[in-house]
């Protein structure tokens, strides 16, 4: 077999993640230098240790981001593959079978159906479908979208190539939610596949990136865990399309930073990746953390520490750039955004319970700490600019003494460094901003800015992108404190289903989740203008966020603002220039299914008798019935009865109807009786 392959020693290695970590060091070192001489020198003691720490944390931060952007940045402009893995030829037969894993929860049937109809249809062209099967793995606890779930997947069994095993399955207790789901899979039915492929469930991933995954696990057979970055496409809403154009320009510097200094020893990102199922079985049983929830129970943030776990013992993770065709979608809003950060945010604060683990890799502790830190920093940030307020403000309160008790021939002038203050200011900003225009500069060199509105048109995204996120930045500073406070003080998120329509924000929505951050934005604009007034302007862009989050929360995610944006050339991506065909494919069937979807829950098992047989030949498959009281069972039955007698609504309450779904008897004598009916009408 022929393939390329660049190698790389330990020591080359070492000597990248000494380059990025030893500049992140001495430049966080010089700026805490400074930054030690600009602090009021009549600060007390513990000010100054509080203000050094707190800068050392927020400076370090950025400085980690800036510095593996700058690495990444030459990645690209170089065109080189990650070194380490071997690259096989693309014609490569495949010898393996993977099996393509559709974890869902409460999620629409037609939109979920639809993605994997299109990556089965990709897959075909492919030439390579027969090594291919793949498996809906339902945790729907809504009795309406489980028989809808059912339903079309029929409809697409009817669609689907017979090449491909096309498999559905349902857990009636989704014990440790998508973790366990894939647990599941693997004691039932993991022996049977090499590789796995765990999708989320608005993943696309073209037919050739996948066979290339399952080409690069063949030919790499220490691999544990190969990640696809994936791109966010498919979004209409201002917001979101800002997410888009983001992640198309900025996201690949990332990446490939991230990349350079993790080289084997990577992340897994839940989702667009493609996994060996055994190592996985030897390596990833997750512990239940001891405790309660949010620190206890079991671990959310599970991608995290699978990887580690799969780095732990023996295997090799990798985050590969140049795997394209992978694809996901973005939360349309602001809100739905925080949303899922908050459930994000309780998983990666468990991690702090699993840094502590024997025998994890060190990029696998330094992956943990980034990620807690990616949370933490919100707070950190904000009791930095509260210090710094809080000092402000005594300095202006209770004037300084010139003149203390003991006796001096000159009086204590208290000193201030207002430009080396600036001159931080600047410093910090321009290492947040700059790799921004580095993604443009990759775009001007590669001759593809026509690919996101041309030279005039990618400038000014960008400069609307930097101010919206100037603004925003304050938004989801304080909500993400609070999620921080929530989960210290023992508030459970749980894990709801993500909002995946582009309906908006209400004024009314906006003014729930808003109004503390437009009033604190207010109350400290007054008490600065009025105690601080030389902090004033430096506030503004933190006030001004603040002030205006209601109306931008709401105009950002509304689908015509989105529109309107791209119809003046701001936020647009390539693959709104040329749309990928699996993308096309996918939204022909998501209408196609949509036309044939039912959603009437046990009405519809009653009337279609293939639905009937269909489900009742699936419930032994699904695991042990749960526990429902025998009143709901009964009090079901008779509004069946009126159903079938009289025609009158079965209005069901939701353990009404998970009784009658579970009860296989009922239903085949309801169906029965109702084709009786329909004949004899």
């Amino acid at each position: 077999m022929s393939f390329f392959f660049t190698p790389i020693s330990p020591r080359q290695i070492r000597r990248r993640r000494i380059k990025v970590f030893g500049l992140m060091i001495v430049s966080t070192l010089l700026a805490t230098l400074k930054w030690i001489t600009v602090i009021p020198s009549d600060s007390s003691l513990f000010t100054r240790f509080l203000m050094i720490g707190l800068f050392i944390l927020t400076f370090g931060w950025i400085a980690l981001f800036f510095w593996s952007s700058i690495f990444g940045f030459f990645e690209l402009l170089r065109k080189k593959n990650v070194p380490g893995v071997r690259w096989p030829d693309e014609k490569t037969k495949l010898s393996t079978k993977t099996a393509i894993l559709m974890p869902v929860y409460n999620e629409s049937p037609a939109n979920v159906f639809a993605n994997l109809l299109a990556m089965a249809n990709d897959l075909e062209k492919t030439g390579q479908a027969d090594a291919y099967d793949i498996f809906v793995l339902s945790d729907t606890t809504n009795p309406k979208i489980w028989v809808e779930e059912e339903s079309l997947w029929l409809e697409a069994k009817k669609i689907i190539s017979p090449e491909i095993g096309f498999y559905y399955r349902r857990r009636p207790i989704n014990t440790a939610r998508k973790s366990g789901n894939i647990e599941d899979f693997c004691n039932k039915w993991g022996a049977l596949y090499d590789f796995m492929i765990v999708l989320d469930a608005d993943s696309l991933l073209t037919g050739a990136t996948m066979v290339r995954m399952s080409q690069l696990m063949e030919t790499n057979p220490q691999a544990g865990i190969i990640q696809a970055p994936p791109m966010c496409i498919n979004r209409h809403s201002l917001f979101a399309r800002i997410q888009q154009f983001a992640g198309k320009v900025y996201g690949p510097i990332v990446s490939a930073g991230l990349a350079y200094w993790q080289v084997g020893d990577s992340n897994y990102w839940g989702h667009n990746a493609i996994i060996r199922v055994g190592a996985f079985m030897e390596c990833c049983k997750l512990p239940v953390l001891s405790g309660r929830a949010p620190f206890g129970g079991h671990i959310l943030s599970h991608d995290f520490v699978e990887a580690a776990l799969i780095r732990r013992g023996g295997w090799s993770a990798w985050l590969l750039p140049e795997l394209k065709g992978s694809y996901e979608e973005c939360p349309p809003s602001m809100i739905d955004f925080a949303v899922r950060d908050r459930r994000w945010c309780q998983g990666n604060m468990q991690h702090i319970k699993v840094l502590v683990s024997r025998g994890l890799h060190p990029v696998s502790r330094i992956h943990f700490i980034i990620g807690i830190m990616s949370y933490l920093s919100s707070p950190l940030w904000l009791s930095f600019l509260l210090v710094g307020l809080a000092v402000a403000l005594g300095r202006n309160i209770f004037q300084p003494d010139y003149f203390p008790t003991y006796y001096t021939l000159f009086p204590t002038w208290p000193i201030f460094d207002k430009f080396g203050t600036i001159s931080l200011f600047v410093i910090s900003m321009f290492m947040l901003i700059f790799p921004k225009f580095l993604g443009l500069i990759v775009y001007l060199a590669q001759n593809k800015f026509k690919e996101i509105g041309g030279c005039f048109g990618a400038v000014k995204s960008v400069l609307a992108e930097i101010v919206f996120s100037a603004l925003s930045a304050p938004i989801m500073m304080m909500f993400q404190s609070k999620f921080v406070f929530d989960i210290f003080a023992g508030r459970d998120a749980g894990w709801n289903t993500q909002n995946r329509d582009e309906t908006g924000t209400s004024w009314k929505e906006a003014w729930t989740r808003h109004r503390w951050h437009m009033l604190l934005g207010i109350a400290t604009t007054v008490i600065v203008w009025k105690y601080a007034h030389s902090l004033f302007w430096w506030m503004l862009p933190i006030t001004t966020g603040l002030i205006l989050s209601i109306p931008i929360s709401v105009i950002s995610s509304r689908e015509k603002n989105g529109i309107a944006a791209r119809k003046n050339k701001y936020f647009v991506i390539p693959e709104e220039i040329n749309v990928p065909e699996i993308l096309t494919s996918a939204l022909s069937f998501r209408t196609q299914l949509a036309n044939k979807k039912r959603g009437a829950g046990v009405a519809d098992v009653v009337d279609n008798s293939e639905l009937n047989a269909l489900h009742i030949l699936m419930l032994p498959v699904n695991g042990p019935t749960p526990e429902f009281g025998s009143k709901a069972l009964e009090t079901a039955k008779i509004k069946l009865e009126n159903y079938l007698n009289h025609g009158l609504e079965m209005e069901l309450s939701r353990e009404e109807e998970i009784a009658l779904l579970y009860s296989p008897d009922v239903l085949k004598k309801a169906n029965l009786m109702k084709q009786l009916v329909y004949h004899n009408v």
